[in-house]
Order: C-alpha cells, then sequence, then structure tokens
C-alpha cells in the first residue's frame, strides 16, 4: 500500500478510454488509490469534452467527476487534500471550457440574428431557455465551473436574458 501514499502528477486529457480503463486496472491492482482517482477524474473529462455530446452528458460526467473522484479521502494530510483541489480545478477547467465555447457560439448565433433584423426581445425567450440548460436554473454557481467561468457566463447571458 506504499504506492496510496505517493502523490501523483496531474493526468493527461484525451487519451483514448481502454489506455484509461488499462491504467485504472493497474491502480486498483496496486493499491494506489490517488492514481485511481486522478485516471478516473481525466476519463470522464475526456468523455464530456466530446464535441459531439450534448451539454446534458457532458455535465453529468463533469459533476460525476467532481463529487465521485475529487473528494479527498477523510483525515488526508495537507499535501493528498490540495492534490484532490488540483484535480477539481482540472474538472472546473474544462467544464468551463465547454460551457463557454457553447456560450460563445450561442452568443455569435443570436447576435447574427440581430444583424439580420430580429430584435433582442424576440430572441429573450429562447435565450433565457438555452442559458438556463446550460447553468441551471438559480443563480447559484454549479461546483463545476469556477468564479471566473461562472462570471463570464453570466455576462455573455446578460446581454440576452
Amino acid at each position: 500500500m506504499q504506492a496510496s501514499r505517493e502523490i501523483p502528477s496531474l493526468p493527461d486529457i484525451g487519451l483514448p478510454e481502454s489506455h484509461y480503463a488499462k491504467l485504472i486496472h493497474r491502480a486498483d491492482t496496486h493499491g494506489d488509490i490517488h492514481l485511481r482517482e486522478a485516471l478516473k477524474v481525466a476519463q470522464y473529462v475526456t468523455l464530456a469534452i466530446d464535441p459531439h455530446l450534448p451539454w446534458e452528458k457532458k455535465q453529468r460526467y463533469f459533476e460525476h467527476a467532481i463529487r465521485r473522484h475529487c473528494a479527498p479521502p477523510p483525515l488526508a494530510s495537507e499535501r493528498v487534500w490540495l492534490f484532490y483541489m488540483q484535480l477539481r480545478d482540472l474538472v472546473k477547467l474544462h467544464a468551463g471550457q465547454e460551457a463557454l465555447k457553447l456560450a460563445s457560439r450561442e452568443d455569435d448565433a443570436f447576435a447574427h440574428r440581430v444583424r439580420l433584423g430580429q430584435t433582442v426581445g424576440d430572441l429573450r425567450m429562447e435565450a433565457y431557455l438555452f442559458f438556463r440548460r446550460i447553468m441551471g436554473e438559480c443563480d447559484d454557481r454549479p461546483v463545476m465551473f469556477s468564479e471566473d467561468d461562472w462570471h463570464q457566463l453570466k455576462l455573455i447571458r446578460g446581454q440576452w436574458v
């Protein structure tokens, strides 16, 4: 169980799922819980950044990674606790990038429609529904977004809603 006391480096994102599965199995075999959690984070983030995936599935992957794999074990040392916060930040980085990409694309589409003659009022309900899907129904920041990304999303939303 010596391996579980070592802190691995942050995992690479974007590798094939079979690669993560093999490495996760190896970490399980060696009892390396921190490496296993880091690899699970990488696996779920990689799944979430698939450009063909709808937002709802991306969101589920990001939230699952944070809820299940970014929580330090009970009575963790400061080093271990910081490692799990870095894993959480890694998820937030990618979740924010994905959400901002979608919001920016929609912002551009709304702006194009205004240039074609629609009014912001014409687009308000559509924009409201879009941003509710991405940001949730209340104004509380979801755990998968950093403060900065949340602020950016609110600024974009504020132009249309």
